[in-house]
């Protein structure tokens, strides 16, 4: 019997579903292996479970956990089986790494199969005196910022030592790596050419690196092949000192064989892809984060870190694991918050445990605990709009519990000025068709059409199916989506990429997801005409009429109302204001409608915090001299006039 390290890894779908279990599913597939086998969990998480066991062969050791696997749940749950042999002892370093390895990283699967390759290869190679090949075997790395590219490089370094490909360093650590990023100039911690050719010829690096991570997505801006191509032939020079990994950001299929096949026309190369993390491997990384200091989360946080992570997610600027680690971060401070106020009220508190009460405020509430519709009978001026959606919901509905009737596409189109009411509609028609069984989840995602654009060809389609991944179920609100296409730019290629991969999406999932595009009347009308399956997908069109000045007042009314107590005055001088607007101004693109008003309150409450503040009082009672302050400022006070043209006929 020969002993072996497995690692089971999970589809998407399974992990999802059984994520409450914490990974208990791994003492079933235990109790499905014969008791000859010895088997022992060493760790079960969200997205796989590694095990060891004895078994004659490798095969036999995938078909028994197979076996196992299929007598407690359905084989599409099992995405992968990875098997490593490493003789009789724990003591050898190629086990211990690959132990380490197959129970502690998450969402790698292709990395954990480069490991499994080589510790496959090297005895064979080594038996063959060939070993030396491994020295000049790269890598081609597609993964995002924040997503583990520096702990490849570690592991990888780690792990040719442990093979014995490589001699301990001599400064003592076991990890032997560097990362470089490349750019036009040496400046900023970006690296010209030269500058990095000279630093991997220096004896000193030498002695201190095995593994080299080169960055080299600059290349990819504006397809600088021919420098690539040039900076590639210089590295020949230095291959066998070191093995190179190229990284570039996740790219669609077609944009990674292109870099894939130049760096293989002159380099020995293999590939690893890391695509961008699922919601349930961030929500993994969140958990390691806690249990590595012992802490053990409840089940019942797991929707607010998802609905936390997808806030991130929505400014454009989301870095993976490091990202996580900040929510975490911040969490582990509002329960030392928590659990202070509790000790110093005389209560008993738990360090070792995580709930959702103790975190209170973690998320920003969007969510109102008025029913879908009784959310949208509050909006002002909002009749016509309300109408026409019970009337779209009645249809789906009618056609969900009619097999013979075809479930009507139920993406929309929202044209309108800003501060019109579109995003806020998006977001209640999301929690009325959770309510009627429409949508499975209802969530809202707010991006701008630029936001789904990213900065290289062949990572926009990646950036945008990732958004629409996240939106399965939920709502997707694209506002100002005309950016996506400029007709007078026919080579907009970014743009048109998005919009294609939104296409696809949109059929795909016509029945899980509900896309919203919203925006000017003629812009979007424009944006129809970039590609000719857009606008039959789309076919629903809700048109949102700027506000009246009645209906203005009557929004700043209803903020004041449900926040302060106010002063007659007041709403006496607010009616006024309003009713003095400029018709021009308020028709013009400049005008923001009831984003207006409500910067127009904010800024009404801001002066009366101030003044009562100055006054010693606790409570803020609004007064119509905070109005008149707030209402005076330039922003408010604008009038659009007409002006004469001057000049000769």
């Amino acid at each position: 019997m020969k002993e072996f390290i497995a690692r089971l890894a999970l589809t998407q779908e399974f992990a999802k579903e059984h994520a409450e279990e914490l990974g208990q599913y791994g003492f079933k597939i235990l109790e499905g292996l014969p008791k000859e086998s010895q088997a022992v969990l060493n760790i079960g998480r969200f997205t796989f479970a590694s095990i060891k066991l004895q078994a004659e062969t490798k095969a036999e050791c995938k078909r028994l956990l197979q076996a196992a696997w299929n007598q407690s749940f359905l084989p599409e749950g099992l995405n992968e089986i990875l098997v490593a042999e490493f003789g009789d002892t724990e003591t050898n370093l190629r086990y211990k790494y690959t132990q380490g390895i197959y129970q502690n990283f998450y969402g790698m699967d292709d990395f954990m199969r480069r490991i499994t390759e080589l510790s496959e290869r090297f005895p064979q190679l080594k038996e063959m005196g060939a070993e030396d090949i491994i020295k000049k075997q790269n890598y081609l790395c597609a993964i995002d910022s924040g997503c583990g590219f520096s702990t490849i490089l570690s592991a990888l370094s780690s792990y040719l030592i442990a093979l014995e490909a490589y001699p301990q360093p001599e400064n003592g650590g076991e990890a032997a790596c560097c990362e470089m990023i490349m750019g036009a100039e040496e400046k900023n911690g970006y690296y010209d050419e030269d500058s990095a050719i000279d630093y991997l010829r220096d004896e000193d690096s030498k002695k201190g690196s095995y593994v080299v991570g080169l960055d080299i997505s600059y290349y990819l801006e504006g397809k600088k092949t021919d420098e690539l191509r040039r900076f590639v032939r210089r590295l020949e020079d230095v291959q066998g000192d070191y093995v190179i990994v190229f990284r570039i950001p996740f790219l669609e299929k077609k944009a990674f064989d292109e870099i894939s096949n130049l760096l293989s026309d002159m380099l020995l190369l293999e590939t690893i892809q890391i695509p961008p993390y699922s919601d349930i491997c961030l929500l993994e990384a969140f958990w390691d984060h806690f249990t590595s200091i012992g802490i053990l989360p409840s089940t019942d946080i797991m929707e607010l870190v998802t609905e936390r992570i997808h806030q991130e997610k929505m400014d454009g600027r989301f870095y993976g694991f490091k990202t996580v680690e900040k929510i975490a971060n911040e969490v582990i401070l509002r329960k030392a918050s928590h659990d202070s106020k509790k000790l110093e009220e005389g209560e008993e508190i738990d360090a070792k445990t995580l709930e959702a009460k103790e975190i209170d405020g973690f998320v920003r509430e969007e969510k109102t605990k008025l029913t879908g519709y009784a959310a949208l009978a509050e909006l002002v001026g909002m009749e016509e709009i309300t109408a026409r959606i019970k009337e779209i919901i009645s249809q789906i509905k009618v056609a969900m519990n009619n097999e013979k009737l075809e479930r009507p596409c139920i993406h929309m189109r929202f044209t309108g000025s800003p501060g019109t009411g579109k995003t806020t509609v998006a977001r209640i028609i999301g929690q009325i068709m959770r309510e009627e069984g429409i949508l499975r989840k209802g969530a809202f995602f707010e991006y701008s059409g630029r936001d789904l654009v990213a900065e290289y060809v062949g990572q926009t389609s990646v950036k945008t199916a990732t958004i629409c991944r996240d939106s399965y179920g939920s709502v997707l609100f694209i506002d100002e989506a005309y950016a996506l296409y400029d007709e007078s730019h026919t080579n907009n290629d970014f743009g048109r990429e998005a919009i294609t991969t939104l296409i696809s999406e949109m059929e795909n999932h016509r029945d899980d997801m509900l896309v919203v595009m919203a925006g000017y009347t003629d812009e979007m009308e424009t944006l129809m005409k970039a590609n000719p399956g857009i606008r039959s997908r789309m076919p629903v069109i809700l048109h949102f009429p700027n506000y009246t000045k009645r209906q203005l007042f009557d929004i700043f009314m209803l903020m004041v109302r449900k926040h302060f107590m106010y002063d007659v005055g007041l709403e006496e001088e607010a009616h006024k204001y309003f009713e003095a607007l400029s018709e021009q101004y308020m028709q013009s693109k400049e005008f923001a409608n009831a984003r207006f008003v409500r910067n127009l309150y904010e800024r009404t409450w801001s002066k009366a915090a101030l003044r009562c503040s100055l006054a010693g009082k606790s409570q803020i009672v609004l007064m119509k001299e905070d109005f008149i302050a707030a209402s005076g400022e330039k922003e408010f006070n604008e009038k659009i006039e007409v002006k004469k043209v001057v000049g000769f006929k």
